[in-house]
């Protein structure tokens, strides 16, 4: 497989209608996405050897996928859907600041569904323009599609 542009990785946010359509968040420059897989010990002694060595047994807890991204604020409409979303204006029945998106991971696949955004940041200096920063957290279980 060949090796792929950093910028092809795309993170596109749903526009929330019944038949949703997903657009890319353009400004962005870096994107990370992590899959975590939470573990428990359920460590027990063997029952023929009870004093024996032990090894370490571990089993699945929760699963989460995060994405963070960097990049320049361009007062898009992808930008004010995930204003939007953040502030409160397309919360769910719960309160909670919750949208669908999609990672695509170019000759990989794409990671799809409900992201809770935990953080939009923008910033600025004098000789640079406005940047904007967001962390996202899965909200149940999310989809993916090999390429």
């Amino acid at each position: 497989m060949a090796k792929q542009k950093g910028r092809a990785l795309l993170l596109k946010i749903g526009d929330g209608e019944s038949t949703e359509a997903f657009a890319t968040l353009c400004g962005l420059t870096t994107k990370t996405l992590t899959i975590n897989a939470n573990t428990y010990d359920v460590t027990t002694p063997s029952c023929t050897t009870p004093g024996g060595q032990l090894w370490r047994e571990v089993q699945t807890g929760m699963r989460q996928v995060a994405i963070s991204g960097n990049g320049y604020f361009e007062d898009s409409t992808t930008e004010e859907r995930l204003r939007s979303v953040m502030m409160g204006a397309d919360q769910d029945d719960a309160g909670d600041a919750i949208a669908n998106f999609q990672v695509i991971i170019p000759d990989f696949g794409t990671f799809s569904g409900a992201f809770h955004v935990d953080s939009l940041e923008f910033g600025g200096e004098q000789e640079n323009g406005v940047t904007y920063s967001l962390a996202i957290t899965s909200s149940g279980a999310i989809a993916f599609a090999a390429a």
